[in-house]
């Protein structure tokens, strides 16, 4: 090895936030590999290692923002391949827990309606062709290697089909293999202590179903979302168009509420909603896929950035801390936790560069989570039955608040711009307690009326929707 430069990292998982992680890498290294236990599809198709892919999937403009200084063009290729652009809130009709509909008030975010499959496979387009950055897939990691000093020296490979083992040389191994992250028996294998464990669930769940846009279909709305509105009002519903002119449709029930999916099931959930708007699109759309569902939505954060590891080995993405997906974080987290590596990594040009780098690196990764976390879990913690930890005084005072924003979102520009951002993790949480904002929100309640509906659609004229005869 030359000690005088970076020669090879390695990044296990190649997923989203492998992928991404891969690309910074590659601005540092002279070879970056890849690790994947699937293998990985030659188009915008499902694979297993993503079982939650199905579902409603969101990349903020946050997240966005990272993947397109990375990798230039990947929204262009997104929309030509047929994704739908949306502006927030403009285009969105949203049912808060104020029971209030969100006003077309102009536009301040933008994202890109996607199924996750195109997402993942449009992002990974554009990391393939980066001459450094390699694939080895249907490989599984088995085992850490140390070197003499002890830290990390690289890893041991094992072929899914095959059985054979080959150990791999690496001067810094980044784990991005998600939930299912073996990290901690390895660790525990070498002799090192696992992190502990900080675990909320709600026990939601999900089922969804693609639906062909009816043909002459016109609304003042491109996505609807009828917000989960806990501890009364455990069920919701999202509905986003996606390319091939469909609508993704998916159900969601928290506390153990769990939507079903089969055919009748699937319909009662959604009439069962506060807004039968949903229910009345069912009427009127075609279904051109199963009801799929999905109930692994336990926020997970394995606390590494407190514990003693070899060096040369950090974590990313859900192998560190995962989501409830219900909130659309995860993809976003993960570029923008391989945005703070990208920082970390800036001016590293020797092994000595790369050591200094990385003192402290995982606990700055790891802030990065903290926002996200507390929106999340603050929100699971809701719902009576969550387990893994109890709402304290503060959550309370904090809720109550969060309910002010929400019911001042539907018709306040200023209080909505600021939620957005928030939102699209373009601005932490505490942006919403700003003495610029707070005095507007404390104001909200007087607005906070119920929305009526009339024969399954909002009496708003903003949100009829009508069909051509």
């Amino acid at each position: 090895m030359n000690e005088d430069r970076l020669a090879h990292a390695v990044v296990i998982g190649g997923s989203m936030a492998g992928i991404l992680t891969a690309r910074v890498l590659s601005d540092r290294f002279d070879q970056v590999t890849v690790i994947e236990r699937d293998r990985l599809p030659d188009g915008p198709d499902v694979r297993k290692g993503v079982p939650q892919a199905r579902h409603v999937h969101s990349f903020w403009a946050g997240g966005m923002e990272v993947v397109e200084r990375l990798l230039p063009g990947v929204e262009s290729d997104l929309l030509t391949a047929g994704a739908v652009p949306m502006n927030l809130p403009t285009d969105i009709a949203w049912l808060t827990p104020a029971n209030r509909w969100t006003q077309p008030l102009p536009a301040t975010q933008r994202l890109v309606s996607a199924t996750r499959a195109l997402l993942e496979w449009t992002v990974r387009s554009h990391v393939e062709k980066v001459a450094n950055i390699s694939f080895r897939t249907e490989q599984e990691v088995t085992a850490l290697r140390l070197g003499p000093t002890g830290d990390v020296s690289g890893l041991t490979l094992r072929g899914r089909h095959t059985g054979t083992t080959v150990d791999l040389s690496a001067d810094l191994v980044v784990d991005a293999s998600g939930r299912g992250s073996k990290l901690p028996e390895w660790l525990r294998a070498l002799g090192f202590a696992t992190p502990e464990e900080s675990t909320v669930d709600s026990f939601l769940g999900y089922a969804t179903r693609l639906f062909e846009i009816p043909a002459g279909f016109s609304a003042r709305w491109k996505s609807v979302y009828i917000q989960n509105a806990p501890p009364t009002q455990p069920r919701g519903g999202i509905m986003f168009p996606i390319e091939g002119n469909r609508w993704v449709l998916t159900l969601i029930g928290g506390g153990g509420d769990y939507p079903p999916t089969d055919e009748q099931g699937f319909r009662d959930f959604a009439a069962s909603l506060r807004s039968p708007l949903l229910a009345d699109v069912l009427g009127v759309a075609q279904p051109v896929s199963p009801i799929w569902g999905y109930r692994r939505t336990a926020n997970r954060w394995r606390h590494y950035e407190k514990l003693a590891m070899p060096g040369r080995l950090l974590v990313i993405g859900d192998s560190l801390c995962a989501f409830n997906p219900a909130y659309g974080q995860g993809m976003t987290v993960a570029a923008k936790e391989a945005d703070v590596l990208a920082g970390i990594l800036a001016g590293c040009r020797s092994q000595a560069d790369l050591s200094r780098a990385l003192r402290g690196a995982q606990r700055a990764i790891a802030a990065r989570a903290k926002g996200p976390w507390m929106l999340a879990t603050g929100s699971d913690l809701r719902y009576p039955t969550t387990v893994g930890a109890s709402q304290t005084w503060m959550d309370r005072v904090v809720n109550k608040y969060l309910d002010r924003v929400l019911a001042a979102v539907s018709d306040d520009p200023i209080v909505s711009a600021a939620f957005l951002r928030v939102l699209n993790l373009i601005d932490e949480p505490q942006a919403l307690f700003s003495p610029r904002l707070m005095p507007r929100v404390l104001r909200s309640r007087s607005r906070n009326r119920p929305a009526a509906v009339s024969n399954g659609f909002v009496v708003d004229k903003q949100l009829t929707t009508t069909m051509a005869e």
